[in-house]
């Protein structure tokens, strides 16, 4: 067991032999934070389910919410985020997609019976459990399990989380029937953590798939699925009367691909159309009318043209936002469009606002465009006369309610997993900022850096003002220095800049201005020595003060102090067991630290690897940081140590060009 641990952590620290898939980078970089409790605080909310909170407090712990309103209180031990001229929104869904499925190359070809990729895509995987099934026609694999095929460093995640996406619809690229989709969050450290649902519907494409065998017409692929659908029928029957009474007759032979398509026959399970032209939902909706199937339109670019069909089914849609668009550069010389190409251009823009009008659900699907510029052509859809609040609908609480997961996803209630994002601006704005993304409750990193901001405690001067910051029990406190003069600082409130690239820092403060005492909010960004800021009071703002990081106060008798005398907020001096972990994997090691001032020395022992010496430690406020170099298969391999003291705890992070592995540990007395 410890040679399996130590494997799998070497793996990551130091990239041995076996690799370990890129994880969704959180607070801790390179991994997905273990949960915890944050407050987003002074936001406008959009729940969703109710009316805008304009200005209000959102709680999440132990990846739930637990709070949401315009009274919540942050709790004590939650981090807080300042979310001033931020929205917060559930996050979004994407309620078609291929997303999350591991990129490989393309084989010579394909197997027996596997529809070969179309150019671009990843290939087609064989059937669940490796099997090719010969015995049916190209194209046809219903059997296909995308909950199998998902991973956690897939294709497209992080894309999708940089515009605000955290879960999403994955279905199988190919084929006609082709397979069973999964609902999944777009983070996770393994495959099972990314599935929410599976399966989530049966994907049905009428269309013809490159081969050269049987079906090669439109006419031959509607034959092939309504004999498989037929052949299910039969199959069922024939299981049904076996199970009922065995005795005198043959056992059924065991048919995966049929045995896929009984959920649907059953309407347990929904079927996706994938179609977009009137005639293609029309033979769809017949299609679905035959077997008395519960049918969803996929693309659905023309489906204000059936509107009245579409209702009568009770079918819902799962609207593409790649709108159709000219297919060449215009040019001068270029032969003009025919008319009925650019109605089509302008009449799909307005397909929602019509499906809403009717009455008919739907929900919107990225459709294979970048999901950025997806949301943003969400936009040109509100400009034709779809509500803007049931454009949000549509990208949170409807594609929930469509697969049936409105219980736990799409509005921020109480008791909702925690997967929202805080946007600078408007969502549906061009200019908007993604400023923080929740999925599971944990914080992601949407920049490939650790987002957690830099330590605050320690002294900070400008112009005769100095700023005092301390952490008593892991709360920061503040005060600011005016002369012989103490004042509280109130409402501290710590968070990132709109780009994630320098820490923010909001408070409140009763400081005497033109001979009477004012209340005035400071807000301002700072790095690890500098702080810049303005103080605003009766509504203006005064001169930006530039602070630099100076000392703290004189050190009381034994405590750690720089060359100065002066003292430093934390003594990480001592020895320091730590265990370093990797998912459900641990290994054991130890700190061994010496503290002078802000200089820090010591060695670093990871087990089998022995003791590395620690490069150029620096202390800054109660966090520490370290460079260590370490001999591993016949290579040097550098990594970056860094961590947060609190009391005679240490919570922190050993990282390798390879990724990040957490610790936690503890100081002996």
């Amino acid at each position: 067991m410890l040679k399996s641990t130590v494997s799998v952590l070497l793996c990551l620290l130091l990239g041995g032999a076996l690799r370990m898939p890129t994880l969704a980078q959180s607070e801790r970089p390179g991994d997905v934070a273990r949960p915890r409790a944050y407050a987003i605080v002074n936001a406008r909310l959009v729940p969703v389910s109710g009316a805008p909170i304009e200005r209000g407090t959102i709680v999440i712990r132990d990846g739930l919410i637990v709070a949401v309103g315009a009274d919540v209180k942050p709790p004590a031990d939650a981090r807080q985020l300042d979310g001033a001229g931020l929205t917060v929104y559930p996050g979004l869904m994407d309620a078609a997609s291929h997303i999350g499925f591991q990129a490989a190359a393309a084989p010579a070809g394909p197997p027996t019976g596997i529809a070969r990729a179309t150019p671009g895509a990843p290939p087609p995987v064989a059937p669940v459990g490796g099997l090719v099934n010969s015995t049916r026609p190209d194209g046809f694999r219903p059997e296909l399990l995308a909950a199998e095929l998902v991973r956690p460093n897939g294709d497209g995640l992080e894309p999708a989380r940089q515009a605000g996406f955290t879960t999403a619809l994955t279905v199988p690229r190919d084929g006609i029937v082709m397979g069973r989709s999964a609902v999944i969050a777009l983070a996770g450290e393994s495959p099972r953590d990314l599935v929410i649902r599976t399966p989530a519907a049966l994907h049905i494409a009428f269309r013809v798939v490159s081969g050269s065998g049987y079906p090669n017409s439109l006419m031959g692929v509607f034959s092939m699925t309504r004999q498989a659908f037929l052949d299910a029928q039969q199959y069922q029957a024939h299981w049904t009367a076996y199970r009922a009474n065995p005795r005198g007759m043959k056992r059924p032979t065991d048919d995966p691909s049929l045995e896929a398509l009984l959920p649907a026959l059953s309407r347990d399970l929904p079927v996706v159309f994938h179609a977009d032209s009137e005639r293609e939902i029309i033979r769809a909706l017949d299609f679905a009318q035959e077997f008395n199937l519960r049918p969803i339109i996929a693309g659905a670019r023309e489906a204000e043209k059936v509107a009245d069909r579409l209702k009568a089914a009770k079918a819902t849609a799962l609207l593409s936002l790649n709108f159709p668009k000219r297919n060449t550069a215009f040019a001068p010389e270029a032969d003009p469009e025919p008319l009925s190409l650019l109605r089509a251009r302008v009449a799909a823009l307005g397909t929602a606002a019509t499906l809403h009008r009717a009455g008919i659900p739907f929900a919107f699907q990225t459709g294979g465009l970048a999901p950025a510029e997806a949301i943003s052509n969400v936009k040109k859809a509100v400009d034709q006369g779809l509500p803007a609040d049931e454009a949000i609908r549509a990208l949170t609480l409807r594609p929930a309610e469509i697969f049936g997961l409105a219980d736990r996803l799409g509005t921020l209630e109480v008791g909702k997993v925690a997967n929202l994002i805080a946007v600078r601006g408007d969502l549906l704005d061009a200019k908007r900022k993604m400023a923080f993304v929740f999925i599971d409750g944990a914080m992601i990193n949407l920049r490939g850096s650790s987002v957690t901001p830099i330590e605050l405690s320690g002294a900070w001067e400008a112009q005769g003002v100095k700023l005092v910051f301390t952490r008593e029990n892991n709360e920061l406190k503040g005060q600011a220095k005016l002369g012989d003069k103490d004042i509280e600082l109130r409402e501290l409130r710590l968070g990132l800049d709109e780009d994630a690239s320098l820490a923010t820092v909001r408070f409140v403060a009763d400081l005497p201005r033109d001979g009477a005492t004012k209340t005035a909010v400071f807000i301002g960004k700072y790095s690890s020595d500098e702080l810049r800021g303005s103080f605003m009071a009766d509504g203006r703002a005064e001169p930006e003060l530039v602070f630099k990081r100076g000392t703290t106060p004189p050190a009381a008798a034994g405590a750690a102090t720089d060359g100065n005398g002066a003292a430093v907020a934390f003594d990480f001096t001592g020895t320091w067991n730590i265990v370093v972990s990797f998912g459900p994997q641990s290994l054991p090691a130890t700190l061994t630290l010496q503290q002078s001032g802000s200089d820090l020395s010591g060695t670093l022992a990871l087990g089998p690897l022995g003791s590395a010496e620690l490069r150029g430690g620096k202390v800054t406020g109660n966090r520490m940081e370290a460079a260590a170099r370490v001999d591993f298969g016949g290579r040097s391999v550098e990594l970056q140590v860094s961590g947060v003291g609190n009391g005679n705890s240490l919570e922190g992070s050993v990282t390798s060009p390879q990724g990040t592995a957490p610790f936690t540990g503890t100081r002996p007395q």
